[in-house]
């Protein structure tokens, strides 16, 4: 339950990959270029962590040009109904935003898309319009002591923005679909696994097992 009347703003916080967007924008971009074998490989290494995966995979996609993040994007569309439940919030007085360990680039172009409020993301470095390789990660887990150790540690950014715009944690609702979204939806007043991929995730308690987003409003109406 929210308690909007407490305080000055509510929070919902969205995943992007597999959550608002139908699709991984990696994998799409990857197969495109053929990359995608190099990307699986460094995604299922269990020995290394999120943030150094980040990095090894940035490494791959070096000299695409960065407008072929645009167009992965672009081919991906979003998960069912997310436009009415973005709207649904919003009118409910909510400050709406995406926290992803995808690529700034392809996060703005999703906030301009569903008029959302704002994003955190990795940048790519970019040289005359050419993935460098190279990445710069917001992290946050080394602030306090999060178990998710991700480039983009998503508890640690829904609490900055959450403080930023006077909304108590409680006041916040947290929508992903794997073990890198689990830190901000424990932490959330509601979490909720959106289509959950993984068995992590899937021991959530609030969770849409249907592929439309629709579905999200049962826990907040």
């Amino acid at each position: 339950m929210l308690y909007p009347m407490e305080f000055k703003s509510t929070l919902a916080v969205f995943d992007m990959d597999g959550t608002l967007i139908d699709g991984r924008l990696i994998e799409v971009l990857s197969k495109k270029f053929g990359l995608y074998a190099q990307v699986r490989h460094i995604q299922s290494d269990k020995s290394i962590p999120g943030y150094v995966k980040t990095q090894k995979i940035a490494a791959v996609i070096r000299g695409i040009e960065e407008r072929e993040i645009e167009i992965a994007l672009d081919s991906i569309p979003p998960a069912k109904n997310s436009q009415e439940v973005i709207s649904l919030l919003k009118k409910k007085g909510f400050r709406i935003g995406i926290i992803t360990d995808s690529y700034s680039v392809a996060a703005q172009a999703l906030v301009n898309k569903l008029d959302l409020d704002f994003f955190y993301a990795n940048e790519l470095k970019v040289d005359n319009g050419i993935v460098t390789g190279e990445i710069n990660m917001p992290l946050g887990w080394e602030k306090i002591d999060c178990f998710c150790k991700n480039s983009v540690c998503k508890r640690y950014h829904m609490e900055i923005h959450a403080k930023k715009i006077c909304a108590d944690i409680k006041n916040t609702i947290a929508i992903g679909d794997t073990k890198g979204d689990l830190c901000m939806i424990k932490q959330a007043g509601i979490g909720i696994a959106y289509m959950p991929k993984d068995k992590y995730i899937n021991e959530t308690i609030n969770k849409v097992n249907t592929p439309d987003m629709i579905g999200v409003l049962d826990f907040i109406e």
